[in-house]
């Protein structure tokens, strides 16, 4: 039986991006800063034949924190840095370190501290006081470890890459409103039949679920409601698209969690053990932070249910403006998922602070991942960075068996689509 494409080696990997890349593609640039001869000549020993993705390992010697900061200062795309801690002075490394973040404003370049005086620098210290990627003892590191230490370092930083092409292919300039006043006051006529709509809960919901791909588990169901109108069914999309109303889009808020939580209850009431979260697509733009609190709080006390029955979605810049109201729930036990990655601009130091509990893996990237290899490199990097950050990942829109095989083979946690389970009204 032929595996399919993905599943391949290390090696057959590695060919596969040779020729993606193209037949000369760049070595891996790869900054040593030691002032022990000794180490130079053994990670060059070590290093010799090692190679990541198809592409060598380029490695620069520096004898001090000064030369590295002239080598680095001519070289910006630096992928990663083995640094020593006591050179020209005890804390020369600490310094080099903090000159690449805060002066050169370099986030990017991996930075792993060597050294062979713990004590000059200890690793509690230092791991919380700066931006640095790893701490190793230099007594620890034999061949084998070393180049483990390499390829992770390099697999990161590829994953960073991947993640900041993705966003400046997806940032667009910002278009004027060029709708005439007809389409203004259809806009209207749809709010009206949206309007009437909610009055009389006319929702149509449908539950898609969000299977564990290790167990095959039920872990949750996105809930995925529209409103009929004179255009058909709209969706919480189109709404936040059409209107900036916000007491109309606060209501959507509250019919969404009225309906969340009513299946929630129902999936407890049924017996479901795990009972799945339900995943609301709130439209957040209608309340405060502490408004959006309260509307949770009382939709849960409603249904008799704790925080875990729910997870809210953000979209990047929601989830930036919304940080205080998505850690207060959070604390609730509600969890917090980020949707759409990949198509917006979100730095990666922010993503790190908005500390949500899942990333999203958007449809555009997941479908025919097995065959466009491009959105395989993007699928693979969001799935270890999620991983990074200690969070799942999901991927949206599995539509066939060999997309699904890739996600189970790349370690993703979660998905959702046709290939599992279709979305089922409810």
């Amino acid at each position: 039986m032929t595996a399919p494409s993905w599943l391949r080696s290390e090696s057959s990997r590695n060919d596969a991006s040779r020729t993606l890349a193209g037949p000369q593609a760049p070595p891996w640039p790869v900054l040593l800063v030691d002032d022990a001869p000794e180490i130079h000549e053994v990670t060059r020993l070590v290093l010799a034949d090692a190679t990541f993705s198809g592409r060598a390992i380029e490695l620069t010697s520096a004898h001090s924190a000064a030369e590295a900061r002239v080598w680095l200062a001519a070289h910006p795309g630096t992928a990663l840095i083995l640094l020593d801690v006591v050179m020209e002075a005890d804390d020369a490394g600490l310094e080099l370190v903090r000159h690449i973040r805060d002066t050169l404003h370099d986030h990017d370049v991996q930075i792993i501290l060597r050294t062979g005086q713990p004590g000059m620098a200890p690793e509690r210290d230092v791991i919380t006081r700066y931006e640095i990627n790893g701490y190793f003892l230099k007594t620890e590191l034999t061949a084998q470890k070393l180049t483990s230490i390499v390829v992770t370092g390099l697999r990161t930083y590829e994953t960073i890459m991947a993640l900041r092409g993705v966003h400046a292919l997806s940032a667009e300039p910002a278009t004027s409103d060029t709708r005439g006043p007809t389409d203004r006051e259809h806009d209207r006529a749809l709010c009206a039949d949206l309007d009437a709509a909610l009055l009389t809960d006319n929702v149509i919901v449908h539950a898609l679920p969000q299977i564990d791909l290790a167990s095959n588990a039920v872990k949750g169901i996105e809930m995925r409601p529209a409103w009929p109108t004179r255009d058909g069914a709209i969706t919480p999309q189109r709404i936040v698209a059409m209107t900036d109303d916000a007491a109309l889009l606060a209501s959507f808020d509250r019919a969404m969690l009225r309906h969340a939580c009513a299946l929630a209850r129902q999936y407890r009431d049924d017996g479901a053990t795990p009972a799945p979260r339900v995943c609301v697509p709130l439209l957040l733009k209608g309340a405060s932070d502490d408004e959006l609190i309260a509307m949770i709080r009382t939709a849960l006390a409603d249904a008799n249910l704790q925080g875990d029955a729910l997870d809210v979605q953000f979209n990047g810049a929601l989830l930036g403006e919304r940080r205080m109201a998505a850690r207060a729930l959070q604390k609730l036990g509600v969890s917090i998922t980020l949707v759409d990655f990949g198509l917006e601009r979100i730095s990666l130091f922010d993503l790190q602070a908005l500390c949500p509990d899942r990333i999203r893996i958007h449809e555009s990237f997941v479908e025919d991942v097995t065959r466009r290899q491009e959105r395989a490199v993007v699928a693979r990097a969001i799935v270890a960075l999620a991983h990074t950050l200690g969070v799942s990942a999901i991927a949206d829109g599995v539509s066939n068996c060999d997309d699904l095989q890739f996600f189970r083979w790349e370690g993703c946690d979660l998905a959702q689509g046709d290939a599992l389970a279709p979305a089922q009204r409810v």
